[in-house]
């Protein structure tokens, strides 16, 4: 047996090990937040549960479609160099999971923004169908821009990586549409969290010091809006601006 080989053998088994924990791991996490969700808390509108029901759809996908097709790539590449159109789709289910998440940050991030700054016409501006839309644009648009993707004599290459088991495209193949894929969807989702989150951030540190100023005999409060939006934006800019940093670069 090639010692080599042998290696190669054990790494990836590791790295397998490593994927199916972290999948089920996913996929428990995301049952948890499904029952807290359909769970009768008070303070959360309709809206809001069907927007992180989106978000939690969109997480589950990882865990229940991502890894698995990206672990059947990798069992296939040990009898064949194909199979190319397998992992062309792959890497469209992929890239399509990581972009509606994105998406539905943003949804989520407008729906609080409208709920702060516009109580009074938040029913009129949030219906049911405008949620309902919103979401499915969320989960369609992406789709609808990598769908090149999934085609294996398309405008794009995808390569399978040994190292992370994932079908990956290449984006330095196609400037031009690699380009486009961050201005029509990192970029937006970006600026429309940043914008709504800042905003809703600098209204409670508002409403902080005037509670502060009025009733400074209490305990001071403390700074919820700092506790979880500032984490919430700065894991998101963590995660995904060097995946676009490096897009941009390859490109």
């Amino acid at each position: 047996v090639d010692p080599q080989r042998l290696q190669e053998l054990t790494h990836r088994s590791v790295k397998v090990s490593i994927i199916i924990v972290l999948g089920v791991m996913i996929t428990l996490g995301n049952i948890a937040v499904l029952l807290v969700i359909t769970s009768s808390v008070a303070g959360w509108s309709r809206n809001s549960r069907y927007f992180l029901l989106s978000l939690t759809a969109a997480d589950s996908a990882f865990g229940l479609l991502v890894m698995p097709l990206n672990l059947w790539v990798s069992l296939l590449k040990d009898y064949t160099e194909g199979p190319d159109t397998l992992c062309h789709v792959v890497a469209f289910c992929n890239a399509t999971v990581y972009s509606t998440c994105m998406y539905t940050l943003a949804t989520i991030s407008l729906e609080r923004y409208i709920a702060v700054f516009y109580p009074l016409q938040y029913s009129s501006l949030m219906t049911r169908k405008r949620t309902l839309l919103l979401i499915a644009f969320a989960w369609c648009f992406p789709s609808f821009l990598l769908s090149p993707i999934s085609f294996p004599d398309g405008i794009i290459e995808v390569n399978f990586s040994t190292a992370s088991l994932v079908c990956n495209p290449s984006y330095s193949t196609n400037v031009g549409y690699s380009l486009s894929l961050t201005c029509f969807i990192f970029f937006p989702c970006s600026i429309i969290m940043t914008y709504a989150n800042l905003r809703v951030w600098c209204a409670a540190k508002r409403q902080r010091l005037k509670l502060r100023k009025y009733d400074c005999a209490r305990r001071s409060r403390h700074n919820v809006a700092s506790r979880v939006l500032v984490p919430v934006m700065a894991a998101y800019y963590t995660c995904w601006t060097p995946c676009m940093a490096a897009m941009i670069y390859n490109g």
